[in-house]
């Protein structure tokens, strides 16, 4: 089923979840539903334009932001926080991009078709998903295939056009089995080309991307399931506006590995073992898809991981416990190699000296729910850290920094090695003050390592800082909540006080743009509402405002998002439905600006606002056809996220003018 939606659908799925106990935990599943939880037989759900990868689907969330390099790679980021301070987890994975410029963030290997439900946690209200999480987590998770008696297969057929960047993109996602196994294949292909932004401007965006999953359970017991699966994701030919290079390739394989045991008592109620597997393999370069420079420059890069998990669910009197252990190994390799010239086939530069990061974990969380059906949750992690660096006295052949090492670019900072021991927990009381009304409150407290690029970055205009300290977080969370039967809302307000924020500089001059640790203050609301009009009409809202300040020198935090609304209206009757939402930003003069305090920041940049139409109508139970105008008046805009390019240079992308798309979906 297509995995495609509004900003107006996730909206919906927030204010209304009936599962979450505050809007900061989303759950969706396909196609989005306007509750929290629905099966794969609502297929009248809402749904928009195709996503072009896992980012661009996020973004349209509340509080839920990111920054764009090219077509595809959108990088999340969720309350002001990106990167390593979210964990993305694909289907118990965890998966590291190859590039150390982050072309190729987690989830650009999230191909729509191929996940079945989304969970978005913001914040650190859990501590079963692995360490760090500062910002949140977001799953990307699969159901084990129900097939009926009568019919042992299910499947689903979808082709898309979108005509603004001439992309076509063709998926399908078959199953076969019974009560005691299956067997599911996953395939999906996008074939884009540049897009125009609402200037009439060509954006270089286009991109090859296909990827194909095949999943295979077995029923061992009554009670215990043995699940494997392999997803493979290529991009070729993948350009970047927003980067001083582009990606001839980046492919990513993820071998996984699940047992799911439940028990007919005892202390222990069910055991889920996991392991995984994924290897990441990218090329970028500044020849191969433009205009070569004179110094023609490539960086092969590798990104490996593994790791597994085990939760084990118990029942202590009355309270539900889960508790386990987890561990990942994440190895990062990659050179900046001068591809022309006389010195070419030298090293100019090394992104990561092969890199190891090993994070190990114990955990549990436990909740107890009271008789005046309050629910107070309670968890703790700790987590032993080891870092190791192979190459960092590694000798620069070619160059300007032909002769040193990346221990000399770290200067009086370089270390080869590192532990670290951190503790992470949170306290979460949920209070039911009428049957209307709810409010929760949390205290959390994460910290989060710092990664292969922020420690051991060495090339000529970008240096890590192997002795950063850990970001430890220290957060202050109050959800109140209202639902009834047509009209349902939610505020959330949260401060986050960051010890030790690892903060990356601008690149001003020879030393180069370089990493250090602040401290700093995070600080938002976000608000949800929906309103079911009529039994045919639904309006719903959404508002995320963050903040955030550098507390040692009173200076605004680079890369935060400006104040941002949603504000959609959505009609439904028999067989057909339409739908209109408006995405509107404020400006964002709150900066930090590489000439000011020496932050990454573009601009000053301005607000807007875009309409986005949409209609859909079902021929039958198993027929489908949507359509829809984004950005009908053909505004020209971009986030106010940005990237910065291997040089330090930052670039902001503007954003697709007027595109018309088209989906037709077949279901059987």
């Amino acid at each position: 089923m297509k995995f495609s939606y509004s900003g107006l659908s996730l909206a919906v799925a927030a204010a209304l979840s009936t599962c979450a106990m505050a809007q900061d935990i989303l759950e969706v599943t396909r196609p989005l539903p306007i509750s929290a939880v629905i099966s794969s037989d609502d297929t009248e759900a809402l749904q928009a334009a195709p996503a072009s990868d896992g980012g661009d689907l996020l973004r349209t969330i509340t509080g839920v932001s990111g920054s764009r390099m090219g077509g595809r790679g959108i990088d999340p980021v969720v309350r002001g926080q990106k990167q390593n301070q979210l964990n993305i987890i694909l289907d118990g994975a965890y998966l590291y991009g190859g590039c150390p410029n982050r072309m190729d963030p987690p989830t650009t290997y999230t191909a729509a078709e191929s996940y079945d439900r989304v969970t978005v946690i913001k914040g650190n209200r859990s501590v079963i998903h692995g360490p760090g999480g500062s910002g949140g987590t977001l799953l990307f998770e699969r159901e084990r295939p129900v097939f009926d008696s009568d019919k042992p297969y299910r499947g689903q057929i979808s082709a898309a056009y979108i005509g603004n960047s001439d992309t076509a993109n063709l998926s399908a996602d078959l199953a076969t089995g019974s009560e005691r196994g299956y067997v599911r294949f996953i395939t999906e292909t996008s074939d884009a080309g540049n897009y125009d932004d609402g200037n009439g401007d060509v954006v270089r965006s286009s991109y090859q991307t296909e990827s194909n999953a095949l999943l295979a359970g077995f029923r061992l017991a009554d009670r215990t399931w043995l699940e494997a699966s392999y997803d493979q994701v290529s991009e070729d030919d993948v350009l970047f506006p927003g980067a001083g290079m582009d990606s001839p390739y980046s492919d990513s394989d993820t071998w996984r590995l699940k047992l799911d045991h439940s028990t007919s008592g005892g202390f222990v109620e069910r055991v889920r073992a996991e392991v995984y597997r994924s290897d990441v393999n990218h090329l970028m370069d500044n020849y191969s898809l433009r205009t070569p420079s004179m110094m023609m420059m490539a960086a092969p890069t590798s990104s490996d991981t593994t790791g597994g998990r085990l939760l084990l669910d118990s029942r202590i009197t009355g309270h539900e416990l889960q508790w386990g252990m987890d561990h990942q190994e994440n190895s990062r390799d990659a050179s900046a190699m001068i591809a022309g010239g006389m010195m070419a086939g030298t090293v100019g530069g090394i992104q990561w000296p092969d890199v190891t990061i090993k994070q190990t974990g114990l955990f549990g969380e436990i909740s107890h729910y009271m008789a005046s059906g309050d629910r107070l949750k309670v968890g703790a992690r700790y987590d032993l850290v080891r870092v190791d660096a192979g190459r960092t006295d590694e000798v620069f052949t070619g160059g300007g920094l032909a002769g040193q090492t990346p221990n000399d670019r770290y200067g009086a900072n370089a270390d080869d090695s590192t532990r670290e021991h951190n503790l992470s927990g949170f306290v979460s009381w949920t209070h039911r003050i009428s049957p209307q009304y709810r409010l929760e409150s949390t205290v959390s407290r994460s910290v989060r390592t710092a990664d292969a690029t922020e420690r051991y970055m060495a090339t000529s205009t970008w240096i890590g800082n192997p002795s950063l300290d850990p970001e430890q977080h220290h957060q202050l969370e109050l959800v109140l909540a209202s639902e009834t039967a047509d009209l349902s809302w939610s505020l959330a307000g949260y401060y986050n006080r960051v010890d030790d924020y690892i903060n990356r500089t601008a690149s001003l001059n020879a030393t180069g743009s370089h990493y250090e640790n602040i401290d700093a203050d995070l600080y938002g609301l976000d608000f949800e509402l929906v309103w079911q009009i009529n039994e045919n009409l639904q309006l719903s809202n959404g508002i995320a405002w963050v903040k955030g300040r550098n507390r040692d020198d009173n200076t605004h935090l680079s890369q935060i998002p400006p104040l941002t609304a949603t504000l959609a209206l959505d009609y439904r009757r028999a067989a057909f439905k339409a739908g209109v939402d408006w995405e509107i930003a404020a400006q964002q003069n709150e900066v930090c600006l590489a000439g000011g305090c020496n932050g990454l920041d573009v601009r000053k940049t301005p607000g807007y606002g875009v309409l986005n139409l949409n209609a859909g109508y079902d021929f039958n139970a198993s027929v489908s056809l949507a359509a829809g105008v984004n950005n009908l008046f053909d505004k020209a805009y971009a986030y106010h996220l940005n990237r910065e390019d291997a040089l330090g240079n930052s670039a902001q992308v503007n954003e697709p003018g007027r595109t018309g798309w088209m989906r037709l979906t077949a279901r059987f």
